[in-house]
């Protein structure tokens, strides 16, 4: 009979093997033994003037040359923002800009808020572009807003080239609880990630280390009436965007450092089709129509990314810009469908933290937005 040590020991060492094969991803994804990002000198890339408040989701229009930027306040993001568990004065109201900037006259403008009354929370985090074939120089922007009162989807009408973003509608569901980011199908139809099921900071900080799948990506349609759980158990979702001809939906994780594409069947339910692993925690994602290369936003090192998340002011969160193709090198064929590339990175000294990597290969321009640092960045691929 063996001895109570060799049993001991036995499943002692089976719980450390199960450790490891849960851990061992999530370690490398988190950057704790990736080598330290180097400073930007490249020389390419400046701030846009203008901005004073950090912007963390930016969607290029790439027929028109504007990019439309979602930002807030700096002071604010310390009084009330969801995203990074803040919630410290129920006082304060939230009240964030939309900017539209254009690629090649320089000119940025804020854009003026009609039909949304001056009394009602804007507090902006990811959002999404629709353009209905049917109607010329209109897009309808979705938009995550972080109310008081909790968190929704708003819905606007915006003619291209003006200077206006009209409501049409607000989406709340009990289901839309810690939206990231959102992708429309259609003017009544909208995927969203809830990243985190926890909303304090210490819980969701728990939630991650201990990788817990209880982020979603959430389905719906005013067509049907219907809003419903159609991807679930992930660990961090982040952001989330659409091919072309809105077959593929792209999802980012933070948790698990992948690259997440599905298919969109005709009931709206999504299959994974691949898992690419980038082995960097993943924000947001941004699709270039003309080459389908995608841009994902990734930061280097994700304990030290929390700690600057939390007002850590001898920390600097480094990022890298990443590019996902189809691959065309020797290698597809031993099976590896996708090359990535670091297209720029940065130590936290030019500009913490990035959130949201918008390219445009047509204009050779990319822009970095983040949560907290102000300012965008724009940079020349050229």
């Amino acid at each position: 009979m063996a001895s109570l040590f060799t049993i001991v020991f036995t499943i002692l060492i089976i719980f450390l093997a199960i450790l490891y094969t849960s851990y061992k991803d999530f370690v490398v994804t988190s950057g704790y033994f990736r080598e330290p990002a180097q400073k930007y000198t490249g020389g390419k890339c400046r701030k846009l003037e203008g901005i004073e408040g950090p912007c963390e989701d930016i969607k290029i229009h790439h027929t028109s040359g504007l990019a439309y930027l979602a930002c807030g306040d700096e002071e604010g993001r310390t009084q009330w923002w969801p995203p990074t568990a803040v919630r410290n004065n129920y006082s304060y109201q939230p009240r964030d800009t939309f900017y539209v900037y254009n690629i090649e006259t320089n000119k940025l403008t804020p854009l003026t808020l009609k039909n949304f009354a001056d009394d009602e929370d804007f507090s902006l985090h990811g959002f999404g572009m629709y353009e209905d074939p049917s109607e010329h120089d209109i897009i309808y922007f979705f938009v995550i807003n972080h109310k008081r009162t909790g968190s929704v989807v708003e819905l606007f009408k915006h003619k291209i080239n003006s200077f206006e973003l009209y409501h049409l509608k607000t989406f709340k569901h009990a289901l839309i609880r810690n939206p990231n980011n959102v992708v429309p199908m259609s003017k009544d139809e909208f995927y969203i990630t809830n990243d985190l099921y926890c909303q304090t900071h210490w819980k969701r900080l728990f939630e991650i280390l201990t990788l817990r799948g209880w982020g979603n990506v959430v389905f719906h349609s005013s067509k049907t009436n219907t809003t419903e759980i159609v991807v679930d158990g992930l660990i961090y979702a982040n952001g989330i965007n659409v091919n072309w001809d809105y077959s593929r939906i792209f999802v980012g994780t933070i948790g698990t450092g992948e690259l997440l594409i599905y298919e969109r069947k005709p009931d709206n339910k999504l299959k994974l089709l691949d898992a690419i692993k980038i082995e960097y925690p993943i924000d947001n994602v941004n699709v270039d129509p003309v080459t389908g290369e995608i841009y994902l936003a990734a930061v280097n090192n994700l304990l030290k990314t929390f700690r600057y998340l939390t007002g850590s002011k001898d920390v600097k969160s480094a990022f890298s810009a990443i590019k996902v193709s189809n691959n065309t090198g020797d290698d597809r064929f031993y099976g590896i469908k996708y090359s990535k590339k670091i297209l720029f990175e940065d130590d936290g000294t030019f500009f913490g933290m990035i959130s949201v990597a918008a390219g445009d290969s047509v204009r050779n321009v990319m822009f970095f937005g983040s949560p907290l640092t102000p300012g965008v960045v724009r940079c020349e691929m050229n």
